[in-house]
């Protein structure tokens, strides 16, 4: 779809309308399809300075045979993967084919215990990200589902994700850790 684009327009739109904002400064976050779509659109343009998607999915093809949603693209394109040349629709459109065109520092936050989309999503572009040189990290929560429930977990991302976006005025670094 376009939503990605919706994004961009709206971020441009905001940086005329709000001359107060700074686009050298700019980060981009979603969680679940948000984090999806931040995995997109990091390989789509380097205007983000920080992102940090939050159990998104990054391969099309790995997530309809690994959960439960193994047949939502029979139901959205009429056919399975295997089908129909899909399975070269889904590699197109899934952000790991792309991700020789990161050049965005990207932060991954995922729930160890996700059945809606498996960690193993975060896991590839992760690793795919440090093999293409990308400035990134991922943080594993035990326990936890889709989203974060646990209060020290909750803060602990907050924390993580201010120092994520806010680099060392001194020494220009992120901190992983956010402490």
């Amino acid at each position: 779809g376009n939503e990605a684009q919706d994004v961009l327009y709206g971020a441009s739109a905001a940086l005329r309308r709000y001359l107060w904002l700074d686009r050298d400064r700019m980060g981009i976050e979603g969680v679940s399809y948000g984090g999806q779509l931040t995995d997109w659109i990091i390989t789509q343009t380097s205007q983000f300075k920080a992102a940090m998607p939050i159990a998104g999915i990054s391969n099309l093809i790995s997530y309809n045979y690994m959960t439960y949603y193994n047949q939502y693209e029979q139901m959205e394109f009429g056919a399975f993967p295997h089908q129909n040349n899909l399975m070269d629709v889904l590699w197109e459109r899934s952000a790991l084919k792309h991700v020789a065109k990161v050049k965005t520092p990207t932060m991954f936050m995922h729930g160890e215990n996700d059945s809606d989309v498996p960690i193993s999503e975060t896991e590839q572009y992760y690793i795919a990200l440090k093999d293409v040189g990308v400035e990134t990290i991922m943080v594993r929560y035990p326990r936890e589902g889709h989203g974060l429930r646990e209060t020290r977990h909750i803060v602990d991302s907050i924390d993580r994700c201010i120092a994520w976006y806010v680099p060392d005025t001194n020494t220009g670094t992120r901190s992983s850790t956010g402490r």
